[in-house]
């Protein structure tokens, strides 16, 4: 993913995120989730969205994708799958998406104003989605 250089501290990043809290949650709201649903979070980031999502589809699944390796282990450490079986997070980059045809919804919450090219993103959320599947997307800024 073309994004500025920067390493993110997940602590930090737990701390200083409330804005990006309120977001995710009117984004939340937005989506409409529906029991068995299949949800891709990108740039999952510390993980805690993609948990309050993994409770919501029930029967379903949620995919976490981050581009940092420190945000991934973060979110696997503080949301590990003997707790959130329906629930995985694996490191990527939202410019070369690795799904095809698996997402009922794919959601991005003040991630995607990172990456300087949005159209191998927005392929890469075209194909993974199923066909009648939903997305919401916020940027910041």
């Amino acid at each position: 993913m073309q994004t500025a250089a920067h390493e993110w501290n997940p602590s930090d990043y737990v701390r200083h995120s409330g804005g990006q809290e309120r977001w995710a949650r009117e984004l939340i709201g937005l989506l409409n989730i529906k029991p068995g649903e299949h949800v891709l979070d990108i740039g999952c980031g510390d993980g805690r969205h993609s948990a309050e999502i993994a409770s919501l589809v029930r029967g379903g699944r949620v995919v976490g994708i981050d581009r940092s390796p420190a945000m991934i282990r973060f979110a696997q450490e503080h949301f590990p799958s003997r707790s959130f079986s329906n629930l995985s997070f694996v490191e990527g980059d939202a410019s070369n998406l690795p799904f095809d045809c698996e997402f009922d919804v794919v959601f991005s919450n003040a991630a995607l104003h990172w990456v300087l090219d949005h159209r191998p993103v927005l392929s890469g959320i075209a194909r993974a989605l199923r066909p009648g599947g939903r997305c919401v997307l916020q940027m910041g800024g």
